[in-house]
Formats: structure tokens, C-alpha cells, sequence
């Protein structure tokens, strides 16, 4: 049912949206899946998946996605030296299990942090070497 409120978009984001979609995005950005969402918000399929073919909606969703994927990144990062320094002190530990545990999680992420580096200096090298590339076959 369309009503006047739904037919006068209504500006979010730099996106044209109807009332409904601007109160429907954060039960969907909560949500699970689409028929979770959709029963929270009580809005057929139909219509969830007519809004997301629509690029104005289509693209508040993924703005809106972003801005939680980087503020929960932010919070991450800032809690990171935290969370390390609780492994480290869980090193000095007496029960030996836990200090296998936390010498197993330091060791892992050490190595996933080395193997990481090391692919981006191969992937900047690499990328470096195709732009020198293309410079050279422009002149």
C-alpha cells in the first residue's frame, strides 16, 4: 500500500527514499537475512527485492553497510593493543592449558600479520613494475 508519506521521498544520505525505506534499512542492516528483515519489518520479499533493483535504495544499503563495517573496524583497532597484552599476560599464567592457548593465538596472528606483509609488498612491487611498465610505453 503506497502512501503519500511513501511517495514523497525523503532525502538520506544524498539518496531519495521513501519513509518506509528510511525506517526499513536499519532492520535490514540488522538483520540476518531478507526473511528475517522482512518479517521484522513487516514488508513482503516482493517489495525488499524490488527496493534493492532500485540504485537509490540500492545504494543507501551499501553506504549504510560501509559506515557499520568502519566504524566496527575502528572499534577493532582501538582495542587491538588491548586485546594483545591479555595474551601476553595470560603467558605468565600458571594453568598451562591457557598458556598454550594464548602462546598458540599470539604465534598465529604473527604469522598471518608476516604473511600478510609480505603479500603486499609483493602486490606493491608487482604494481609498481606495471605502472613503470606503462609509463615506459606511452613515451
Amino acid at each position: 500500500m503506497t502512501t503519500e508519506s511513501n511517495r514523497t521521498g525523503q532525502k538520506t544520505g544524498g539518496a531519495k527514499l521513501t519513509a518506509r525505506q528510511r525506517r526499513f534499512l536499519p532492520i535490514l542492516l540488522a538483520s540476518r537475512n531478507h526473511t528475517e528483515a522482512c518479517e521484522a519489518g513487516r514488508i513482503g520479499r516482493d517489495t525488499l527485492y524490488r527496493w534493492l533493483k532500485d540504485p537509490a535504495f540500492a545504494a543507501e544499503v551499501d553506504r549504510q553497510r560501509d559506515e557499520l563495517a568502519a566504524e566496527g573496524l575502528a572499534l577493532l583497532a582501538k582495542n587491538t593493543v588491548k586485546a594483545v597484552e591479555v595474551l601476553v599476560e595470560l603467558l605468565d599464567t600458571k594453568d598451562g592449558h591457557l598458556r598454550r592457548l594464548a602462546a598458540v593465538s599470539i604465534l598465529g596472528q604473527h604469522t598471518k600479520f608476516r604473511e600478510l606483509d609480505e603479500l603486499t609488498r609483493r602486490i606493491e612491487a608487482i604494481e609498481e613494475r606495471i605502472d613503470a611498465g606503462q609509463r615506459h610505453s606511452a613515451k
